[in-house]
């Protein structure tokens, strides 16, 4: 199998590249990728991020503990990073480096960054969680509240040291989350009204892009008043709300509960005919789910390493009308694909999105019907 990662190299892709070079080389990368791994469908061209600086509302930094003492490690600002969030990582270092804040700066794992372009939330990975280090962190809450009018929130994520910066098998409960100051969610504008979700939840980071990603979802869905609408991996709702109003019911399925409650609360507020369930989603969830009364149309939008096994023949043998199937590994089409080949589901539209402007990434929508 070739991967997208050697159809970029191949086809010349460098993050140093002008953002019109580096799309010209990820469509012929996306082209390559397909007709080297014999992937039904053709894409269509990539649609352009709006913004191709500072565009990530989600961006961390891992502490560094080494003789000199502490730091970050980054001093230019990423690309892709608003410089907003440098100029705060800057000030919460600066703070750090003291001797005041020496307890801290030795528990801290890493400084998380979360929210829209004009409003940030910052998260505290911490290893332990005691009286010491908790009057530190009131210190640091009183500081950003007076010099860092943007910071909305301030909280305490609790984990134990590792590569990931927020630990996504930890549950995150009063034990391992803290309030410091402001709200315990985020929200995300979408048409006319905003969706809320967790603090930890997973959002799109590149907020310029959903507007494009919703739309082109809706144009495959084709949703009306004569089908139903599942969304599977439903997060918070970005779908099932942002584009589900004209089917006659919305079922959202995601494993996060708090996701869920979210969900739940916003179709509640605003009046929309939708449920929400919470459940791993395997074969098994698909096969509990209820008998569909109707014509169907379904979405899938899993993580990065794909559907768990089972999943595509499960939700196949529900005979949708149309399938939305949202990639965000590229890697994992072809495999993908060729499940729902099997069961008699065909390419009919592939629509990349540059989700990821200096990065090898994409984020893929393609549409299937069933012959």
């Amino acid at each position: 199998m070739l991967h997208f990662s050697e159809a970029l190299s191949a086809c010349g892709m460098n993050e140093r590249l002008k953002y019109s070079d580096e799309l010209a080389a990820k469509d012929k990368a996306i082209a390559m990728f397909f007709a080297e791994n014999k992937v039904e469908g053709t894409p269509q061209p990539i649609i352009a991020s709006p913004m191709t600086e500072g565009y990530r509302t989600t961006t961390k930094r891992r502490a560094n503990h080494h003789r000199g003492g502490f730091s970050f490690g980054v001093d230019e600002v990423p690309r892709n990073e608003p410089k907003i969030h440098h100029a705060i990582y800057k000030y919460v270092e600066n703070l750090l480096r003291t001797p005041a804040y020496k307890p801290l700066a030795d528990a801290l794992n890493w400084v998380i960054l979360r929210g829209s372009y004009t409003s940030q939330t910052i998260i505290f990975n911490v290893g332990e969680l005691n009286a010491g280090i908790v009057r530190k962190l009131k210190l640091m809450a009183e500081h950003l509240q007076k010099n860092q009018p943007t910071i909305a929130a301030a909280h305490v994520y609790v984990a134990r040291a590792s590569d990931y910066y927020l630990e996504m098998d930890q549950p995150t409960d009063s034990m391992a989350f803290k309030q410091l100051y402001g709200p315990r969610e985020l929200s995300l504008k979408v048409g006319d009204f905003y969706l809320r979700y967790p603090v930890t939840g997973f959002s799109q980071i590149n907020e310029s892009q959903v507007p494009n990603m919703l739309r082109v979802a809706s144009e495959m869905a084709q949703l009306s008043a004569d089908v139903d609408f599942i969304d599977l991996y439903c997060g918070y709702g970005l779908f099932a709300l942002g584009m589900g109003e004209p089917a006659h019911h919305v079922l959202g399925a995601e494993w996060t509960g708090e996701s869920i409650k979210c969900a739940k609360r916003s179709a509640d507020y605003l009046k929309r005919n939708a449920n929400f369930i919470a459940g791993k989603i395997d074969r098994t969830f698909i096969e509990k789910l209820p008998k569909p009364e109707r014509q169907e149309v379904v979405l899938l939008d899993p993580p990065r390493k794909g559907t768990l096994s089972g999943v595509i023949k499960a939700t196949a043998q529900r005979k949708p009308l149309r399938v939305v199937h949202i990639f965000c590994g590229t890697d994992e089409i072809p495999r993908s694909v060729s499940e729902w080949n099997a069961e008699g589901y065909h390419v009919k539209r592939v629509q990349p999105l540059d989700m990821f402007p200096h990065t090898q990434h994409l984020e893929t929508l393609i549409l299937l019907e069933r012959d």
